[in-house]
């Protein structure tokens, strides 16, 4: 059953983009898991192109050109920050921020819980921004610290697909979502009837 209403946020996950062939089809690198998920907002880009004849809208096209977001976590892990933001850890195991790092693009999995199941998406082709660095002083009560990272969500760059979205009662495509690879799409022939 469909779920009524969506809530909450877990089970975030990433694959970096590590090489796209000459179609723009991606190949990923092994997952990274990203606990302590607080909070994504992603809002539509894209507008609707208009074309006037004969007094009217004779014509309209709206694009998708993805999607602009942030996301909040609890802590970056160092893993994302290596494999995706590009930091260094040296010998000492220190990571350290380059002036030349060129982050990595990715795909990002997660879910939200619903009345009924936790639904399921994914974004095919994520860039991010560096984190802020922010705390505060310790006050009567301890309130932990966040970060953001601004996230920007475009078409794939064979021109497929931005997202995709599954509930469980899709099971075969459900228990796999978090798997070593994102969701691919399975497109079905069009069967069209005799006129």
């Amino acid at each position: 059953m469909e779920n009524k209403v969506l809530f909450g946020l877990s089970n975030v996950h990433v694959w970096p983009i590590t090489s796209t062939d000459t179609d723009g089809v991606p190949t990923y690198g092994e997952v990274i898991k990203i606990p302590g998920a607080v909070e994504i907002k992603i809002s539509a880009k894209g507008d609707i192109t208009e074309f006037k004849a004969d007094n009217v809208t004779y014509y309209q096209c709206p694009n998708n050109n993805g999607y602009d977001g942030e996301a909040k976590i609890a802590k970056t892990p160092e893993e994302f920050r290596v494999q995706i933001l590009g930091e260094i850890k040296d010998a000492n195991g220190v990571l350290v921020e380059s002036a030349d790092a060129k982050p990595s693009e990715f795909a990002m999995a997660f879910q939200f819980e619903g009345d009924k199941s936790a639904a399921r998406h994914v974004l095919y082709r994520c860039s991010i921004t560096r984190p802020d660095i922010e705390s505060k002083t310790k006050e009567d009560k301890t309130d932990p610290n966040t970060e953001s990272l601004k996230i920007n969500m475009s078409p794939r760059l064979d021109n497929m697909y931005v997202k995709a979205y599954c509930e469980k009662d899709n099971k075969t495509a459900y228990d796999k979502w978090f798997g070593a690879a994102p969701y691919e799409v399975t497109v079905s022939p069009v069967t069209q009837t005799g006129e």
